[in-house]
């Protein structure tokens, strides 16, 4: 991707998370839908503390903006649990209730589609047999009445059109598609299937994406056109592998937090399934981070190799986690145990750097990939300006454990013996 286009990528963001962020804090469902839309620019801190809100009402302080709130919360895995009861308690109150008034004007789920589309999305998440059939059959007829309230065009109007499709499943060509909304829109909310786009029109969307973005004063508007340059930029890479550079893998690498939330963590069995058991995706060692980011590099960058000898020094292999030799690049990856100082980490990482970037070796940059088992957010700034001190790393990204993960049940960083970072070398 050329310099300048990477340019005004970076600041067309940057105007429309501000307006996003501001919208956000002024506005409860506006935070939820950011947190939903965009999990890896947005985390769950603020969606969480609207549903708590929006949870806490009672009789005539509920709202329809509430339960889009709570359904917004119930599509984030982590917060799924917390929120799922008084969800399906505040949905029952909303379904109940007509789609238009004794004088004939239309209720909110009529005149915002996020309204409606967070009651969907929160129902889709936490619903299923009869009672989903039942929510069907409203929200089919609720968005039919707003498609017909809606005016003929506005970003509101093809959000409407996806979701009405996305309701009756239809699984439409992209031909078809392309009548209901703008290619930006589709692209926006392809993630979670409203949205029918192709990789093809990758290069469109980006560029109805940046224009006039720094004419957007809708916060709604902000983080969907941020979900669309985020999707087009990871499939308009030139479309051409070869092409990528280092900043290219930094950049998968700073997304990878976005995958928790689809992550594998249940507490009770998904199926009914004779003998189905509840699933939950551990992460308890640094193997463990090695196979998840393996499975997220290597599909993109096919020439990623894992566990590549280095040169040795005396009886001393050092031995790499993750490497692309054509961009003479390291991915070094650490599990941050709960018992061990930055400090510690920094020293630890510093030593492997002398025998990773020496000389004679082929590789002269790192990108060291951290698993902070403790989530202790506070001491990341410090941490990473001690290691990008060092020299030689081209980034340093720390991955918090997620809320989700039941430490309480889980010993990982109660003292396992750490992995071993080299072998013997041969004779």
């Amino acid at each position: 991707m050329k310099t300048e286009t990477v340019m005004l990528i970076a600041d067309a963001k940057l105007v429309l998370d501000r307006v996003a962020r501001k919208a956000a804090t002024d506005n409860p469902l506006a935070a939820a839908f950011a947190s939903w839309l965009c999990p890896a620019r947005f985390d769950a801190t603020a969606v969480s503390a609207a549903a708590q809100k929006a949870s806490n009402a009672k009789g005539g302080e509920r709202s329809s903006r509430g339960v889009a709130v709570l359904g917004f919360a119930c599509a984030v895995q982590s917060l799924r649990s917390k929120y799922e009861t008084t969800f399906r308690q505040h949905l029952d109150w909303l379904t109940g209730r007509p789609n238009f008034g004794s004088s004939g004007e239309p209720s909110n789920v009529l005149l915002d589609p996020l309204i409606l589309l967070g009651v969907c999305v929160g129902a889709n998440a936490v619903l299923n047999g009869e009672p989903k059939t039942r929510f069907d059959k409203w929200a089919h007829t609720a968005c039919k009445d707003a498609i017909g309230v809606a005016g003929e065009s506005g970003w509101q109007r093809g959000v409407f059109n996806m979701l009405g499709s996305w309701l009756n499943k239809i699984e439409s060509p992209t031909d078809v598609w392309i009548k209901l909304a703008p290619a930006w829109m589709r692209a926006a909310l392809n993630s979670c299937g409203c949205g029918k786009v192709g990789d093809t029109e990758a290069a469109d969307v980006l560029k109805v994406a940046l224009l006039n973005a720094d004419a957007v004063s809708d916060g709604f508007e902000a983080v969907m056109k941020l979900a669309a340059i985020d999707w087009a930029t990871a499939r308009a890479i030139d479309f051409n592998l070869d092409a990528m550079i280092i900043a290219d893998v930094a950049k998968v690498l700073n997304n990878v937090t976005s995958i928790f939330q689809r992550w594998t963590w249940e507490e009770k069995p998904r199926t009914a399934r004779s003998g189905a058991l509840a699933q939950q995706w551990r992460i308890e060692n640094e193997y463990h981070i090695q196979s998840l980011l393996y499975a997220v590099v290597k599909p993109i960058f096919p020439a990623l190799e894992e566990e590549r000898y280095l040169a040795p020094t005396g009886t001393y292999q050092p031995r790499a986690d993750l490497s692309l030799l054509s961009l003479q690049l390291l991915i070094e990856l650490k599990f941050w145990y709960q018992r061990d100082s930055a400090k510690h980490l920094i020293e630890e990482i510093g030593a492997d750097l002398t025998l990773y970037l020496r000389k004679e070796s082929p590789y002269r940059q790192v990108i060291a990939v951290i698993w902070d088992d403790g989530a202790r957010t506070e001491e990341h700034a410090e941490l990473r300006r001690g290691l990008l001190g060092l020299g030689g790393l081209f980034d340093v990204i720390i991955i918090n454990r997620p809320a989700f993960m039941n430490k309480s049940e889980v010993s990982a960083s109660a003292g396992k013996k750490k992995r071993k970072r080299s072998a013997p070398r041969r004779a």
